[in-house]
C-alpha cells in the first residue's frame, strides 16, 4: 500500500509501487460483485491523469462511460478522515457504498465511526473535499 504521504500528495490515492488508482483494484467490482476485485494490466484506462485497471473488458468500458459513478470519493482518500478535514490513505479492501457513492477507509475502525453517523459524515466530507481537493497535486 502507498505511504500516507503518497496518499496525501494526489487528488487520486495512488499505489507508489504500480502506479494506478486504487492500489489496482476495480472500482466497477464494488458495485458489481461487492468485493474489492484487482484488476488487469490489459484492461488499463487513464481517467484524470492517473491509470485505472479492471477485472475485464467490460468493467472498463463501463467505467469509462462515466467514471463518476465508478470513482471513490474523494480520490480515493479515507472517507472518516475526509469528514474530519484532512486527506488520508487508505485500505482498498475496507469499503462501503452509501447512496450509490463508493467510499473508501484506512481501516475497519475508521470504516465503523463512519458508520455510526453516516450522513452527517457525508456532508462533513463533501463539504471539506471541497476544500482540500485544490491544495492536493495532480
Amino acid at each position: 500500500m502507498a505511504t500516507m504521504a503518497s496518499g496525501q500528495s494526489r487528488r487520486v490515492v495512488v499505489d507508489t509501487n504500480s502506479g494506478y488508482a486504487l492500489f489496482g483494484y476495480d472500482p466497477v467490482a464494488y458495485f458489481t460483485r461487492h468485493v474489492a476485485v484487482p484488476g488487469l494490466r490489459e484492461n488499463e484506462f487513464v481517467w484524470q491523469g492517473v491509470s485505472w485497471i479492471f477485472a475485464s473488458k467490460a468493467n472498463r468500458a463501463v467505467f469509462m462511460d462515466d467514471p463518476e459513478i465508478y470513482a471513490p470519493q474523494y480520490g480515493g482518500h479515507g472517507a472518516l478522515a475526509m469528514a474530519r478535514g484532512y486527506p488520508a490513505d487508505c485500505n482498498p479492501n475496507v469499503w462501503a457504498i452509501y447512496g450509490d457513492r463508493l467510499f473508501l477507509f484506512y481501516s475497519y475502525t475508521a470504516r465503523a465511526a463512519w458508520a455510526e453517523a453516516v450522513d452527517l459524515h457525508v456532508e462533513r466530507a463533501d463539504k471539506y473535499w471541497v476544500e482540500v481537493e485544490g491544495t492536493l497535486s495532480r
